[in-house]
């Protein structure tokens, strides 16, 4: 992974982290469940109190996938944690070790934020991705469910 290059998005690169979600969005076969605006991005991510961070990865000056997480904070733990929203790549450059180096990069944002761990969920029908994630390290906690309320 010598020829990629990691950096941390910023308001000029919300049209390229846009791209992203929506091809994560297609993968997934979410595509009607996708209304994001690269405006929402701009404003949400890249404003006076940012929602979120990216990270891009480039091949060759070409952006091939990324990372999408924001701290949260365990009152169990009493501790800062980094939740990962998104991390996509590019179909050419999976099982390259770039999801990898995308989580580790994510990682080493947390531990510089003294947070203690990283926590993602996973579409139910990403079975490539749970697979990803628990040869990682990642365990399925069985004694938690994702509830979600729109407001």
């Amino acid at each position: 992974m010598s020829d990629i290059t990691l950096k941390l998005a910023e308001k000029a690169d919300a049209p390229v982290v846009f791209g992203f979600l929506q091809k994560l969005a297609g993968k997934l076969g979410k595509d009607n469940h996708f209304n994001g605006t690269v405006e929402a991005l701009e404003h949400f991510g890249f404003g006076d109190k940012p929602a979120f961070e990216a990270i891009l990865a480039y091949h060759q000056q070409t952006p091939v996938g990324f990372i999408l997480y924001f701290e949260e904070f365990s009152t169990w733990r009493c501790s800062p944690g980094i939740y990962i929203q998104d991390l996509y790549l590019n179909a050419s450059m999976r099982g390259q070790g770039l999801g990898k180096l995308l989580i580790n990069a994510a990682a080493e944002v947390g531990r510089q934020r003294q947070a203690t761990y990283l926590r993602l969920s996973v579409d139910a029908s990403n079975n490539s991705g749970m697979d990803f994630y628990t040869s990682m390290g990642f365990e399925h906690k069985h004694e938690e469910k994702m509830l979600m309320l729109n407001i």
